[in-house]
């Protein structure tokens, strides 16, 4: 069975075996995080759309460079599209990195839609990660196909 979560101007299809937490700032939503029973998760941040998306990827990777020692980055093609066009704005990397013996995955893909720029961390164990991925995908594509405009 799936579940949707609504906020941030989209709706997202996740696993209903999935958990959905929100970040909030007096009573604002910031973002989303929709985690598996494994701990994989995926974070969906909004920024302002003066933000482009290689700003939020370089803040992400920043903030983990401050957590984790040796991570490792790697361009990554995300060839996500939007009405049936390439996303003319997307930017995303892979980062890897050891946690309690463990090597992570962390893809991190940015983008710009709709008068908003959004980013996108998906992360699990390595081993996890390569079955998540098309999970992952889908719940990408279930976000892009449901943004609504601001303008109404």
């Amino acid at each position: 069975m799936t579940k949707f979560y609504q906020g941030l101007g989209l709706t997202c299809m996740y696993p209903e075996n999935w958990n959905v937490t929100e970040d909030t700032d007096e009573g604002k939503v910031l973002g989303f995080t929709l985690e598996s029973p494994t701990a994989a998760f995926m974070t969906v941040t909004e920024y302002p759309w003066t933000v482009p998306p290689q700003e939020a990827i370089d803040e992400a990777g920043a903030a983990m460079k401050a957590e984790y020692d040796e991570l490792e980055f790697e361009p990554y093609d995300p060839a996500l599209e939007w009405q049936g066009e390439p996303l003319a704005d997307c930017r995303a990397t892979d980062v890897r990195f050891y946690y309690l013996d463990l090597l992570v995955i962390s893809r991190l893909i940015a983008f710009s839609l709709e008068h908003r720029t959004y980013l996108v961390q998906i992360q699990a164990e390595d081993r996890d990660f390569e079955g998540l991925e098309m999970v992952f995908k889908a719940m990408l594509v279930s976000m892009l196909q449901s943004v609504k405009s601001d303008v109404d």
